[in-house]
C-alpha cells in the first residue's frame, strides 16, 4: 500500500503522545502539521480527556487538528461538533447513584465532564482533585450533581490500582446503559454504552470520505483498543499494555522519548509516498 493512501493520523496522548512530563515539543508539532496539510493528511488527538483540557494543550494548533475527546463521546473539527454523545441528567445521576453502592467506588473519587467544564462534589478528595486538574480544566466544586448546567460527555472515577480491573467489570456488570473502561493504572471513565474513540474515529473517516485502511492510530491502553482494532495501521509505543501491542502493526519507542511524534514526522518526511513496512 502506498503511505499517501494515509488520510488520516489519530493519537493516544497520556502514554503515548506526550512524553514522560505530559508534553510534546511544539516546535516539531509545528513542522509535521505543515507536512499534514501540505500532504492532505488530518491530524487528530483522540483522548479520554476533556475537550476544554485537550484545546489547552493545543492552545497554538487548534485550528490544525481535530478533537476526538472523552473517550471518544465528542468529535470537534474546526469548531464544528462533526459527533457527539451526551447523558440526559436523570441518566447521570442514575449512573452515580448506582456507583455509590460499588465496593470498589469512592462518590469522593468521580468527576463528571461536560462542554463548559468538568464537575465534583464540594467533599470530593483533594488528592483526587490535585490529580484530576492535570487532565481537566474549569473544575468547578458543586453541592449536588442534580446542580449542574451542562451537557455532560462521561464520568471518571479512581479505584484502588489492585482492584481496577474488578472495579470496572463492575460497573459493566451492574450499570446498564454504560460502558466503563481503562484509561491508567487506577482511572476508569464511565460513556455512554455505544461510545468508544472505534465508533467516534469510524464516524469522522466516514464524514471526511476516508475508508479505515487510510487511518493511522497510535495508542497504549485499554480505552485504545477498539480504535486500534478497526484503524488500517495500528501503531503503539514499547510501554503499551500487552493487548495493545499484540494487534500493533509497528511498535515504537517508549512514549516518554517522544517516540510518537517523531515517527509521526518519519513516516510524513521519509516514508511518504510510500510504506516500506507494509
Amino acid at each position: 500500500m502506498k503511505n499517501n493512501d494515509i488520510k488520516l493520523i489519530a493519537t493516544d496522548m497520556d502514554g503515548t503522545f506526550l512524553n514522560a512530563q505530559h508534553q510534546y515539543d511544539q516546535a516539531l508539532l509545528g513542522k509535521v502539521l505543515a507536512s499534514c496539510k501540505e500532504k492532505g493528511v488530518y491530524f487528530a488527538a483522540a483522548s479520554g480527556r476533556a475537550l476544554l483540557s485537550l484545546k489547552t494543550l493545543f492552545k497554538e494548533f487548534q485550528d490544525q487538528m481535530i478533537f476526538i475527546a472523552e473517550n471518544g463521546s465528542v468529535v470537534e473539527f474546526h469548531g464544528e461538533d462533526l459527533y457527539e454523545a451526551t447523558m440526559s441528567k436523570d441518566f447521570y445521576l442514575g449512573v452515580f447513584e448506582a456507583l455509590k453502592s460499588s465496593p470498589y467506588a469512592d462518590p469522593n473519587k468521580v468527576l463528571l465532564t461536560g462542554k463548559k467544564g468538568s464537575y465534583v462534589l464540594e467533599t470530593v478528595d483533594s488528592d483526587y482533585l490535585a490529580l484530576s486538574q492535570h487532565y481537566n480544566e474549569n473544575i468547578q466544586k458543586i453541592k449536588s450533581l442534580a446542580d449542574i448546567q451542562d451537557d455532560i460527555f462521561k464520568l471518571t472515577t479512581n479505584f484502588d490500582p489492585a482492584l481496577v480491573f474488578e472495579g470496572e467489570k463492575w460497573v459493566n456488570e451492574h450499570i446498564s446503559g454504560v460502558k466503563a473502561m481503562t484509561t491508567g493504572f487506577e482511572s476508569i471513565d464511565i460513556v455512554l454504552d455505544y461510545v468508544d474513540k472505534g465508533v467516534a474515529i469510524t464516524a469522522l473517516a466516514d464524514k471526511l470520505g476516508i475508508s479505515m485502511d487510510q487511518v493511522m492510530a497510535f495508542g497504549d491502553n485499554l480505552n485504545d483498543l477498539h480504535m486500534m482494532q478497526v484503524v488500517g495501521h495500528p501503531v503503539a509505543p514499547e510501554n503499551a499494555r500487552p493487548e495493545i501491542l499484540v494487534i500493533a502493526e509497528k511498535v515504537i519507542g517508549h512514549h516518554a522519548t517522544g517516540s510518537v511524534l517523531r515517527y509521526m514526522e518519519e513516516v510524513l518526511w521519509v516514508r511518504l509516498p510510500w510504506l516500506h513496512w507494509i
